[in-house]
């Protein structure tokens, strides 16, 4: 895999040394005398699972080129690698992170012990340390990521490679395009891990309560719509109040499918769950704070799906393809036939 830290000076050896790349500049708290080689794998590893799947191979292959041939960028592809290279640096610190406290000889795994003049952390303080790394890896990639999001945004031309990916249009769902619209109608901190894990959840939660509510002639129409991005000015004040009651169902659902956290004001997902401190976060306090989220989309979403259904009742001449379908309760033809004579009073003895 190619690299995007690079060394100062010189061309790359088997015995360089962390210090002899800008690793240091994005994780200042690694010994710069560690082996470099043994930094790199983990480095790999982490980019692969943790940053790729985000930003796609294309545009990480483009940029990598451009630092290894100490080519020129452009100061937004420099905001951007610098970005990168936090978000990739965190978590190849959290990857190695637990691998360090055992060594694989021989005669099986044995613990690493603390050469002379060296102290050994302690379990506690080990935890510690992991879990803020990876909330910090979780923070520098939603970061990475809120930023290419807004570059596209702005028609940037630097990132028409991620534009272009399977990476970037994988978040756009029926009725949400970006991060950004979600987090318009729920707090997830502008995540864009978090907007993507949701996205199998809200077309089930769509499916269930809102096409019954909507017709499935009445969300196709919406669907295309937002997808050619024209909507007519009914379609707007109809997909608003879609879109309140579909995030509100989402979130709802998410928080018995995801491993999810309270942060700041709002939620995100948790990159890797086996890193929570449960010392800082108790099993009891993580769940009564899941489950305050839970309870307030539950409350929205129930809201906001009645608040839907009258709308649509109000504002039937608007939506001819509703007011024609089934989901229209006026339009309602099945009912109890009554028995013979059910219409014609007392019987007469």
């Amino acid at each position: 895999m190619k690299s995007i830290f690079k060394k100062a000076t010189g061309v790359p050896g088997a015995n360089d040394k962390v210090g002899d790349y800008n690793f240091k500049d994005h994780y200042p708290d690694v010994n710069r005398n560690m082996m470099w080689s043994e930094l790199e794998a983990y480095i790999r590893q982490a980019t692969r699972r943790f940053i790729l799947p985000f930003i796609g191979q294309d545009l990480y292959d483009d940029i990598a080129d451009t630092i290894q041939s100490g080519g020129a960028l452009t100061d937004p592809q420099k905001e951007f690698v610098e970005r990168l290279r936090d978000a990739v640096a965190y978590s190849a610190i959290m990857t190695i992170l637990p691998k360090k406290k055992t060594v694989v000889a021989s005669m099986g795994a044995i613990e690493n012990v603390a050469k002379e003049g060296t102290t050994a952390t302690s379990q506690w303080g080990f935890r510690t340390t992991l879990w803020s790394v990876a909330q910090d890896a979780d923070r520098n990639t939603d970061e990475m990521l809120e930023y290419l999001e807004a570059r596209v945004k702005a028609s940037d031309t630097n990132f028409d490679l991620w534009k272009d990916s399977d990476a970037f249009l994988v978040g756009k769902a029926d009725l949400f395009r970006t991060t950004g619209e979600f987090q318009t109608y729920q707090n997830i901190n502008n995540s864009r891990r978090t907007y993507l894990s949701l996205l199998p959840v809200l077309k089930q939660a769509t499916k269930q309560h809102l096409v019954p509510i909507l017709s499935q002639e009445q969300y196709d129409a919406l669907v295309t719509a937002v997808r050619a991005n024209n909507p007519t000015p009914a379609q707007e004040k109809l997909l608003e109040k879609v879109r309140m009651a579909a995030a509100a169902w989402a979130v709802f659902y998410a928080t018995n499918k995801v491993a999810v956290l309270p942060d700041q004001d709002g939620w995100r997902v948790i990159g890797n769950a086996e890193a929570v401190d449960q010392r800082s976060y108790s099993a009891e306090v993580t769940q009564g704070a899941i489950q305050r989220i839970r309870d307030a989309s539950e409350q929205d979403s129930r809201i906001n799906t009645a608040d839907l259904t009258l709308f649509l009742a109000e504002n039937a001449d608007d939506y001819p393809l509703w007011k024609a379908s089934s989901a229209n309760p006026a339009n309602e033809t099945t009912y109890l036939a009554p028995p013979f004579g059910f219409d014609y009073g007392a019987v007469m003895m």
